[in-house]
C-alpha cells in the first residue's frame, strides 16, 4: 500500500492534508497521491517534485499536500475531463505498419 500516512489522522474533517507515499519514485508517488486525493474528495497541489522524508526504519517517503475540493471545483474538473475525452475521441487514429 503506497499511501503510508495522512496528516491529520482525522482528515475527513480537514480542508488540507499532508499525504505520504512509499512509491518507488516521485512520479509514481504523484500518481498515488493524486488517486488518493480524488477518491477522498481532495485535489493535490500542482507541485511536480514532492518533498521527501525518511522514517526511523529507513524507508523513503514522498510527501504531498492536498486540499479539499469544493462541489463547484469538482464540476469544473469533470467538465474539463469530459471536453478532453471528447477531443480525443475525434482525433484520427493512424496505424503505421512496420
Amino acid at each position: 500500500m503506497p499511501i503510508q500516512k495522512v496528516d491529520p489522522a482525522d482528515w475527513r474533517n480537514a480542508s488540507t492534508v499532508q499525504v505520504d507515499s512509499d512509491a518507488a519514485d516521485n512520479l509514481e508517488a504523484l500518481k498515488e497521491i493524486g488517486r488518493w486525493a480524488w477518491e477522498n474528495g481532495f485535489a493535490p497541489t500542482t507541485e511536480y517534485w514532492l518533498r521527501q522524508a525518511i522514517t526511523n526504519e529507513g524507508k523513503r517517503l514522498f510527501r504531498g499536500i492536498c486540499f479539499r475540493i469544493s462541489p463547484e471545483e469538482r464540476r469544473a474538473t469533470d467538465e474539463m475531463n469530459r471536453q478532453v475525452e471528447e477531443r480525443l475521441s475525434r482525433m484520427p487514429v493512424t496505424f503505421h505498419r512496420p
